[in-house]
């Protein structure tokens, strides 16, 4: 892959996703909030417990949680209790809730844990407990053992009485451990999706899989085998008066997606080896230009891809001499 050495930039889709931010002001219809009494007309709350308990099966204060709203007067409201004993109560008006809950070690090398309850029905005070030990790991390699982990990003998406609600973690490292929280949701009302991205001499690797049913994903493992990748290279040519190197950016085409971003000294060729799982590709190429103008952005979205197949997007015509830009698309046998 003829790619210059300058480090890779993730690409993160536009997510709709319910975020919390820690330290934020509770809800208004939060009846533990200071003033909340003001609030004659509030709805009548439910007190929501949640325990959190490490790998060890001792209480913890190293998590991030947030509880958000699926459907009644909480909807589309998030909360991100905490407290250092590991143990936080909050109220919430009765309802359907969505919680997902991030523990740590605080040493890298341990990896982190991910819990997701994808149904919580809110009728009466809940205890819920989360506990990192229920947890397996997320374990998707390319064949390529020498391959370097770039990120990933697994996204939980919950729908229910036609709302719908998203939650994300990305990862810097392979060592992401993920459970299920709770009773089934509905049948087909659960979605996840998990990229992520290595790179190695030969090319980089995208392997995104998705999966759909009523609960989150307690652990998952695909080592797919190079037959069972298809490859899809991006080639740039070098046009006259140019300056600078190009940008090739990918990410999957369908869902809420991390990509890759990696710079393409031209002429030259970007080579990424993908799963036909994930569905169908998207491809940007900034063009170099001529010193001082802007860059030119083209794409070639929804590129479909074959395991065992190869097939080859070019851009800038051919390296040889001047062309119209364009984008050109061969797809060549099993491999």
């Amino acid at each position: 892959m003829n790619t210059s050495s300058v480090p890779r930039r993730s690409v993160l889709r536009a997510l709709t996703v319910a975020v919390a931010l820690a330290g934020c002001a509770a809800p208004v219809w939060d009846a533990m909030a200071p003033g909340a009494a003001a609030f004659a007309a509030a709805p009548e709350t439910y007190s929501l417990t949640i325990r959190h308990l490490d790998r060890a099966g001792s209480s913890t204060g190293s998590f991030d949680t947030t509880v958000t709203g699926i459907s009644g007067p909480g909807a589309g409201e998030s909360v991100h209790p905490h407290d250092a004993s590991g143990t936080t109560t909050v109220r919430l008006p009765k309802g359907r809730y969505l919680l997902d809950s991030y523990l740590t070690t605080g040493k890298a090398a341990d990896g982190t844990d991910w819990i997701v309850r994808p149904r919580l029905d809110l009728d009466r005070n809940t205890t819920v407990t989360v506990d990192a030990r229920t947890t397996a790991p997320v374990d998707v390699r390319p064949p390529d053992r020498s391959a370097a982990f770039l990120h990933g990003m697994m996204v939980t998406e919950v729908k229910h009485g036609g709302a719908t609600r998203l939650v994300n973690r990305m990862v810097s490292a392979p060592n992401l451990r993920v459970a299920h929280l709770g009773p089934d949701a509905e049948p087909g009302s659960v979605k996840q999706w998990y990229d992520a991205y290595w790179s190695a001499k030969s090319g980089d690797y995208a392997l995104g899989y998705v999966s759909t049913g009523s609960r989150a994903l307690t652990g998952l493992t695909r080592h797919p085998s190079a037959k069972d990748l298809a490859t899809l290279q991006v080639r740039g040519g070098d046009r006259p008066g140019t300056d600078g190197s190009a940008t090739v950016e990918l990410q999957p085409s369908a869902g809420p997606a991390v990509g890759l971003a990696a710079r393409l000294t031209v002429p030259g060729t970007a080579t990424y080896f993908v799963t036909p799982e994930r569905g169908t590709w998207d491809v940007t190429y900034w063009s170099p230009t001529a010193p001082g103008a802007p860059a030119k952005r083209y794409s070639a979205d929804g590129i479909p891809v074959r395991a065992g197949s190869t097939t080859v997007r070019t851009f800038d015509g051919a390296a040889s001499g001047p062309a119209p830009t364009r984008a050109v698309t061969e797809t060549h046998g099993t491999r």
